[in-house]
């Protein structure tokens, strides 16, 4: 994959994950607790430095009551 698209679908994400999160009120920690995932891991996603697996993607989406792809997905904000 071109790096540049890489480092695109990493902010997407990050930007996505914050805006939903924040949207819903959720402290990163009470989003990693309710997808059971490692607190850390939620703060290193939104830092663009995680790579989450499609099982944490799928975990977190369920939690932010979104999709995947709108996880991925540019934001329309």
């Amino acid at each position: 994959m071109h790096e540049k698209t890489y480092k695109k679908y990493r902010l997407t994400l990050s930007t996505n994950i914050k805006k939903y999160r924040k949207d819903l009120g959720l402290a990163q920690e009470k989003l990693a607790l309710e997808a059971s995932v490692d607190r850390t891991l939620v703060s290193k996603i939104e830092r663009q430095i995680a790579n989450p697996s499609l099982e944490i993607l799928i975990r977190l989406s369920l939690v932010l009551k979104v999709s995947v792809s709108d996880l991925l997905g540019e934001s329309l904000s």
